[in-house]
């Protein structure tokens, strides 16, 4: 699997015109666009692979200035938050969220059995 955490949604639309409005902005200025692939990954986008409902990403070096771009040419309420599509974090970083995760949840359960733990022996010292 690649790496695509460089990616950031820049625009999403139900209108194939407003895609194809945005991808021609964009790439006459030089910007990579990308859209979802069918198999989870992603590919660089083209004016005939644009399909009603993508959402287009640029890479995160270039999501500002893509966004002033957008905002020239009226599409500004189509422009979404700077954020990494889920399907672009690497193996690793789905790993280490998991780790994360339950490292948490053990740190909630060691907390829980010490409380326990306290709870008794007050309880035997005070009622023994």
């Amino acid at each position: 699997m690649n790496d695509y955490s460089y990616l950031r949604t820049i625009l999403t639309s139900d209108s194939i015109e407003v895609l194809v409005k945005a991808f021609k902005s964009l790439s006459n200025e030089g910007l990579e666009v990308y859209v979802a692939n069918s198999n989870k990954g992603f590919k660089l986008a083209t004016e005939k692979s644009l399909k009603s409902g993508d959402v287009l990403m640029v890479p995160a070096a270039d999501w500002n200035f893509a966004e002033e771009l957008l905002e020239c040419i009226d599409l500004k309420e189509y422009v979404t938050n700077c954020e990494i599509p889920e399907n672009a974090k690497s193996e690793v970083e789905i790993a280490q969220e998991k780790y994360f995760k339950k490292r948490k949840w053990t740190y909630i359960e060691t907390a829980v059995i010490i409380v326990v733990v306290m709870i008794y022996y007050l309880f035997k010292t005070i009622f023994h």
